[in-house]
This record gives C-alpha cells, structure tokens and sequence, in this order.
C-alpha cells in the first residue's frame, strides 16, 4: 500500500523554490538583485526557481533566505528538543521494556 501522504523530496524542493520565487517578487527584487546580494549565481537562481537545479546547497538556500529575509525561519524546521537527548534517556531507563507479572 502506498502512503497518500507521502510527499517526495523532488516535491519538497519544488514547493521551496517556488516560495523563494514568491518571496523574491514580494520583495521586488530581480534574480539579479537576489544574485548580487546572496553571493548566489545568477544562473542557479534561475535555474532553481525553475526546478531545473534540483540539489541546492543549503549554504545557497540560507543566503537566498536571507536576501527576502526569512532567514530566521531557517531554525523553525528542527526546533529545540523540550530537554537535552542525555535527560531523555536517563528518563527511558526507568521505563520498563515489559509489564510484570504479579
């Protein structure tokens, strides 16, 4: 059975790259703009707005964020864990694995 909810990272990029575009006519800025601004290639812009370039580095992805200023958002995707990973596996160890018979 194949997941309906299951969204390819193909699919994810897509999504990203329109959103930046939408972002970047928000802002009125031109891809040149955008590119002199993020250190970013002219052509890897276009070429990512178009969903021909496919495997942006995330260095790239942080600087085009930054020039519409969402860069701050960046931090969103993988928010702080409610306590430390050490604090929930000291926490795990006094779960028991199984229930005991009495």
């Amino acid at each position: 059975m194949i997941n309906q909810n299951y969204i390819t990272n193909y699919e994810i990029i897509r999504v990203l790259a329109q959103r930046i575009k939408e972002y970047r006519l928000a802002a009125r800025i031109s891809q040149k703009e955008m590119a002199e601004q993020s250190g970013v290639g002219l052509a890897t812009i276009s070429h990512f707005e178009q969903g021909v370039i496919t495997n942006m580095t995330l260095s790239n992805y942080i600087s085009l964020m930054r020039v519409v200023g969402m860069e701050r958002q960046m931090l969103e995707l993988l928010p702080k864990l409610p306590m430390p990973p050490m604090a929930l596996k000291q926490i795990n160890k006094l779960i028991p694995k199984r229930a005991r018979r009495k």
